[in-house]
């Protein structure tokens, strides 16, 4: 009988039984709710920790960046405040407390965070041993082809909270950028919608001058600031070769278009009728002073002579210009909700009395920076504060004409 032959089974054939096989038993212990609470906590707060740490991270690195940006080649030939903070510094160490002062460093609260995102710097930035001081570590020397390197581009819309962010994005996407500079408007702050930006390589520049660009749908005029200032000196009638010769931003303007100097006729009284605001609710500090108002205030308008008493809350301002009268910068910073030092202080028009008193005040201050300078000391602007230095940043020096 072969092997697949089957086998015949009959009613009295006895089954056979299949053969037993033993499983070991496993029993499953159900966890109890309070461990199962207990576990989901630790994972949430193991997600938690990594979140932060990666939120620390980014934050530093933005914080590296726009210190590093500060001391940068691109920004220290243009940014007066900047410049003259390092030249006047011992051993070109800068307060890091003063640096986290900046209106862009406002953001992040945290010191010690700063302290360690700066002692991350890699090539550029030094701290001091007690993280109180930065510095560069090589010594400042101006790059001499940066003007070459830098275009101009217009056609840019209104500015909103974001837009130098979103146009360091967009120019950088084009190349690498060292920096991009919002051109404003000198008397009222206001972005004139055209921008100048500072490539590494003149190879980028030049390219990027005679590309074809689009900014949200609509075409930019672009060029190389060389032919920004050719093209300006051609309608002002200037000589294109004496502007080349200039100093990177110095600006420019012929006789005809020169603003003439408000202090040439002496100042009386009535001019100041309405042309005096005051801010109460201020002090000065130690990472601020008199010349972080100046800066924050030049955003906003023209301003002149500055009364800010020494431990005093009051501080008196001056419009200058014809545009704005006292009432209406009181309401646009109001409008504005104007903080400086993260304190919304109160705005009001001073009252006749006041401006007679700041008047007399000013008047004097005239006299006694004219004898410190008959008496070659100079005077520095400004009364109770550490004198006016000019605006932080940006692109301050200005080629004063409408585009």
């Amino acid at each position: 009988m072969s092997d697949s032959a089957e086998i015949p089974t009959t009613e009295a054939s006895v089954p056979v039984p299949a053969p037993t096989v033993e499983v070991e038993s496993t029993k499953v212990e159900e966890t109890a709710p309070e461990a199962k609470t207990e576990v989901a906590a630790a994972d949430a707060n193991a997600a938690a920790d990594v979140k932060t740490d990666a939120s620390k991270e980014e934050e530093k690195a933005k914080i590296l960046k726009q210190v590093e940006f500060y001391f940068s080649d691109s920004n220290l030939p243009t940014d007066k405040f900047m410049s003259e903070l390092v030249a006047r510094s011992k051993g070109g160490f800068v307060p890091i407390a003063k640096i986290s002062s900046f209106k862009r460093m406002r953001d992040f609260k945290d010191m010690n965070l700063i302290v360690e995102a700066l002692r991350g710097s890699q090539s550029l930035l030094e701290v001091n041993e007690d993280g109180t001081m930065v510095r560069r570590k090589t010594t400042f020397v101006p790059a001499k082809d940066h003007f070459q390197r830098t275009i101009y581009a217009k056609g840019f819309g209104d500015e909103t909270p974001s837009t130098q962010l979103e146009l360091e994005q967009y120019f950088s996407s084009l190349g690498n950028v060292k920096v991009v500079r919002m051109r404003r408007n000198n008397d009222t702050g206001a972005f004139k919608g055209s921008v100048f930006v500072e490539y590494a390589t003149l190879d980028e520049a030049n390219k990027i001058a005679s590309s074809k660009l689009e900014y949200n749908g609509k075409e930019l005029l672009v060029m190389s600031k060389t032919a920004y200032c050719d093209m300006k000196a051609k309608e002002l009638g200037l000589d294109p070769n004496d502007i080349r010769t200039r100093s990177k931003n110095k600006g420019f303007s012929n006789e005809n278009n020169k603003r003439p100097r408000e202090e040439e006729t002496p100042e009386t009284l009535d001019d100041l009728k309405n042309k005096v605001i005051k801010l109460t609710g201020l002090s000065r500090g130690e990472k601020f002073g008199l010349g972080d108002l100046k800066e924050a205030l030049s955003k906003e308008f023209r301003h002149g002579y500055i009364h800010w008493p020494k431990d005093s809350g009051e501080i008196q301002i001056q419009i200058k210009g014809g545009d704005k009268d006292a009432a209406q910068v009181v309401a646009d910073l109001k409008a504005k909700d104007f903080e400086f030092n993260s304190i919304k202080p109160e705005l009001d028009v001073v009252s006749e009395e006041e401006t007679k008193k700041f008047f007399d005040e000013k008047t004097a201050w005239i006299a006694r920076s004219s004898q410190n300078n008959r008496g070659g000391r100079g005077g520095r602007g400004g009364r109770g504060g550490r004198g006016g230095r000019g605006g932080r940043g940006g692109d301050r020096k200005k080629i004063r004409t409408e585009d």
